[in-house]
Formats: C-alpha cells, structure tokens, sequence
C-alpha cells in the first residue's frame, strides 16, 4: 500500500478534487534548528507553525491542490505597520532615529538604513536610544527606512526634510505581527512530502499521521 500512494495521491488531484483524502493529514517539517507543522483538513482548512531562531510564526486559512501543488491562502492579517511621527533638530553632522515599539518589544531587533544624498547609505541596530550615525563632511539624509530582520519585514522609505532638522522619530504597531500572508503559496509534492521555501530555506513536511 505504501507504493501505491503516490499513485493514488496522483490520481486524486488529476480528477480535479480540491481537497484530495491522499493529501488531507497533520505534517511534521522539523530539521535542525528548525520546528515546523502543517495540517490540511478535509474541509479544506489548514493550520501552518514554524519557529527558527527568534522567529516564531503562524498562519490559518483555505488550501487546495493544484496539479502537483499544494496553494495555501491565509485569512484576512493586518500587517505590521511602520509610522513616521516627525522630525527635529539633531547635534550638527549626524542623523538620530528612534522608534517606538510596543512594552515587551525589544528595539534592538530593529535596523534604520539612511540613504544619503550622494547616493550612499549607512546604518545600524537600534538601541533603546534609538540610532546616531555620522553622516561626514557635506552629506546629507534623503530618506530611512525601518527593517525588522527576522520578519523580513522593511518600511517605505521616508523622505527625510532638512529643514527641519535630522532627529527622526518613528513607531512600530505590530498588529499581526507573526500571522503569515499566504496568497496561493505553492507547496510541491515530492514524494509523499510537502516542500514549502520560507526564509531562505527549503521546509519538507513529512507526513505524521492522517
């Protein structure tokens, strides 16, 4: 019976239905470093879990299978969100950027890339007292951007106005911070497996139980 499951699995998904029994089934996608989970339902429901570093993240939502594919759409999430509050005046040659995060949230996972005027950036780590950085003789900003690595998440650039000043404030409102957007993301069938590419790296959920 083993042997023949692939077959079966292929068999299913050519005769067009959505939420083929072959695939229908809870996934274990561990590897080192790396804890992952998947559930496709009968229903057409999925659950999906992956925790790798100081990453922890989830989604919920629809799946269906697709010619040799797995497509998973999340549930309505609201993004995490970046606003830029103002400007003042920093000490003369430098560029300041704070940001105001949420209690418990640490600003040292954040970064601010400031593109310079000359075409060249610099950057850094947040602290808790947010960022200097030099800017040398006859640079100027143009615009920050805000990163949070481990969520590769990146704001729009800011355009920076000089005139009033270069001390530049902004907040983070994480909202659904950690709740994946899937937008009919592929999963291939190899095998009986499940291969998802997330975070630079190849997921393979095996199967752990019906």
């Amino acid at each position: 019976m083993s042997a023949l499951a692939p077959v079966l699995l292929l068999l299913a998904t050519a005769m067009g239905d959505p939420h083929p029994a072959a695939l229908v089934g809870q996934y274990d996608g561990g590897q080192m470093e790396v804890a992952a989970g998947l559930e496709l339902s009968a229903d057409g429901r999925f659950r999906y879990a992956l925790s790798y570093g100081a990453l922890d993240e989830q989604a919920a939502g629809s799946w269906h299978a697709d010619g040799r594919r797995v497509l998973l759409d999340s549930d309505p999430v609201k993004p995490p969100h970046f606003s830029f509050i103002g400007q003042t005046a920093a000490a003369a040659g430098v560029v300041r950027v704070s940001l105001a995060v949420p209690e418990g949230m640490d600003p040292q996972y954040f970064r601010a890339v400031v593109l310079l005027d000359d075409g060249t950036s610099v950057g850094g780590q947040l602290g808790g007292d947010g960022l200097a950085l030099p800017l040398g003789t006859g640079r100027r900003p143009a615009s920050v951007a805000i990163a949070l690595p481990i969520f590769d998440l990146v704001s729009d650039p800011i355009p920076v106005d000089g005139a009033q000043g270069f001390d530049l404030s902004f907040r983070f409102e994480p909202n659904d911070l950690g709740k994946v957007d899937f937008r009919s993301t592929p999963l291939e069938q190899q095998g009986g497996d499940l291969t998802l590419a997330r975070h630079d790296r190849l997921i393979r959920f095996r199967r752990a139980r019906p």
